[in-house]
C-alpha cells in the first residue's frame, strides 16, 4: 500500500530530522573549534545510524501494530485489518529505517572527512 510507505517515510524522516537538529545544536556549541565540531557531528550521525539500524532490524518484534506511528497517522477509513496492516507496516518501516541508517552513516563519514581535512589545514 503506497500510503503506508509514504507515512513510514514521513515518520522516519521526521525522527531523523529531530535527531539532526540535536546534533546541529551540539555542533553549534563546539563551533569555536571547527574540526571538533565536525567530529562531534560525525559521532552523533554515527549514533543515529546505529540506533536506526538496531530499530530496523528489530521492528518485526513489535507486539501491537496499533501503537505504531504509521497506524496512528492512517485515517480510520484507510486502515486495513490489523492482520493485513502488520506485515505492510513492518516491511515499510524496516526499509525506511535501514535506508536512513545508511544515509546517516554516509553523513558521518562525510563529517569525519571534513574534520580530518580541517585539522590538517588548520594545524
Amino acid at each position: 500500500m503506497d500510503r503506508i510507505n509514504t507515512l513510514a517515510r514521513l515518520s522516519v524522516l521526521r525522527a531523523g530530522a529531530f535527531a539532526c537538529l540535536a546534533i546541529l545544536m551540539m555542533m553549534m556549541g563546539t563551533a569555536h573549534d571547527p574540526a571538533l565540531s565536525m567530529k562531534c557531528g560525525a559521532g552523533g550521525m554515527l549514533a543515529i545510524s546505529a540506533i536506526m539500524l538496531v530499530v530496523g532490524k528489530n521492528y518485526h518484534k513489535r507486539k501491537r501494530i496499533e501503537d505504531t506511528e504509521v497506524w496512528i497517522m492512517l485515517a480510520k477509513e484507510e486502515r486495513p485489518p490489523a492482520g493485513i496492516a502488520r506485515p505492510l507496516i513492518i516491511n515499510a518501516m524496516r526499509l525506511e529505517l535501514l535506508e536512513k541508517s545508511a544515509w546517516s552513516a554516509m553523513g558521518a563519514i562525510t563529517l569525519l572527512a571534513v574534520s580530518v581535512t580541517l585539522r590538517l589545514l588548520l594545524n
